[in-house]
C-alpha cells in the first residue's frame, strides 16, 4: 500500500473542510437526548447515579447513536422507532468503557481519571452491568426479537474481543490477522449493529441489510485503526492518555508493522520486565512511515464503507461525511 502525501499548501487550502468534518465527527446529540440517557440509568443506589453521571458528563463523540439516527432517517424510520435504539447503543458503549477501563487498568479517559480510579473497580464494574441491562430493557420496548438477538450476539462478540486481546496482551505480537479480529470484535461489531438494526426495523431486503452491515463494520474498523494511530502520535488537543496502549501490552497496527519489519525489537521487548521500559523502547522505534502505512489500511476500510452504500437508496451526504471525518483526524499528525 502506498502512503498518501499531502503538501502543506494543500492542507491549508483544505483547512475549512477539515474543521467542518472534525466538528461533524463529534455530532453532539441535543440536550433532550443527553437527559434521556441519564433518566434511563437512574437507580436507587448512589453509586449507579454518581458513576453514570460521571462517565456521561465526560462527553464523547456520540458517533454510535448518530449513526443509528442517520441510518434510521435514510431507511424511513420514525423517531419513536429509532430513538430507543440510539439510546441503547450509546449506553452499551458506555458500559463497555467502564468494563474495559477496569480490565485494561486505564487511568485517564477524556482528560479525566477513569471511573474505576475515582470510585473503585467493583462499583465501576457493577455500574457497567446495570447500564448494560438498562440498555437492553430500553431496546426490548421495540418488540423486535431479531434486533434483540442481534444485540445479544454483539455483546458476546465484544466480550470475546476483550478476552482475545487479553490473551495476546501477555506478550506483544506481530500477527495482523489477530489485531484485525480483535478490533472487529471489540469495536466494529457495535458499529455494525448500529447500521444493521435500523434496516431490520425498517424491513429491508437482505441485500440492503448486507450493504448497511458492511458500512457499519468498515466505519468501525477504520475508526479503531485511526484511534490507535492517534494514541501513538498524540497532539496537545487530544483528550486521551498518549501511548497507554503500549503500557497495556496492546499490539496495535503500527506496532504490528514495526514488529514484522524488525523482529529484533519484538524479541527485546518480550525480554523486558518493566512496562515503562517497554513503552520508552517502543516509542523510540515508531516512525512516521509506520503510522502512514496504518493510515492507508484505515482509508481502505473507510473507502469500503462509502462504496458499500454508494449505489443503494440509503446513501446520504451525512453518511458520506462520517468516514471523511474519521480520516481527517490524522491527516496532519505526521
Amino acid at each position: 500500500m502506498r502512503a498518501a502525501s499531502v503538501k502543506p499548501d494543500v492542507v491549508l487550502s483544505m483547512f475549512p473542510l477539515i474543521l467542518k468534518v472534525r466538528s461533524d465527527i463529534g455530532l453532539d446529540m441535543n440536550a433532550e437526548f443527553e437527559n434521556r440517557l441519564r433518566e434511563i440509568i437512574r437507580s436507587s443506589t448512589a453509586y449507579t447515579c454518581q458513576i453514570g453521571e460521571y462517565i456521561l458528563d465526560a462527553g464523547g463523540k456520540r458517533l454510535r447513536p448518530k449513526l443509528v439516527m442517520l441510518i434510521g432517517k435514510a431507511v424511513g424510520l420514525s423517531q419513536d422507532r429509532i430513538l430507543p435504539l440510539a439510546y441503547t447503543v450509546e449506553l452499551m458503549h458506555t458500559a463497555s468503557l467502564l468494563h474495559d477501563d477496569v480490565v485494561d487498568g486505564t487511568e485517564i479517559r477524556r482528560s479525566r481519571p477513569t471511573a474505576n480510579q475515582v470510585f473503585g473497580d467493583k462499583p465501576a464494574l457493577l455500574t457497567g452491568d446495570f447500564i448494560s441491562a438498562s440498555a437492553m430493557e430500553t431496546m426490548c420496548a421495540l418488540g423486535s426479537l431479531e434486533v434483540i438477538t442481534e444485540m445479544v450476539k454483539t455483546i458476546k462478540k465484544m466480550a470475546e474481543g476483550e478476552l482475545k486481546e487479553l490473551e495476546y496482551a501477555k506478550s506483544f505480537h506481530d500477527i495482523v490477522e489477530v489485531y484485525l479480529d480483535v478490533i472487529y470484535l471489540k469495536t466494529a461489531t457495535l458499529f455494525e449493529f448500529c447500521t444493521y438494526a435500523p434496516g431490520v426495523l425498517a424491513g429491508l431486503p437482505q441485500d440492503g441489510l448486507d450493504a448497511l452491515r458492511i458500512y457499519g463494520r468498515s466505519v468501525g474498523m477504520g475508526f479503531q485503526i485511526v484511534d490507535d494511530i492517534i494514541n501513538l502520535s498524540p497532539s496537545k488537543n487530544d483528550n486521551k492518555d498518549p501511548f497507554n496502549d503500549i503500557l497495556e501490552g496492546k499490539s496495535t497496527l503500527p506496532l504490528v508493522f514495526l514488529f514484522k519489519e524488525k523482529p529484533e525489537v519484538l524479541k527485546k521487548v518480550i525480554g523486558m520486565s518493566s512496562p515503562y521500559e517497554k513503552q520508552q523502547y517502543i516509542i523510540s522505534h515508531i516512525e512516521p512511515r509506520l503510522l502512514q502505512k496504518s493510515r492507508d489500511v484505515a482509508r481502505e476500510y473507510l473507502d469500503e464503507a462509502l462504496d458499500s452504500i454508494r449505489d443503494t437508496g440509503y446513501f446520504s451526504e451525512d453518511l458520506a461525511r462520517i468516514p471523511e471525518a474519521i480520516a481527517a483526524q490524522i491527516e496532519d499528525r505526521f
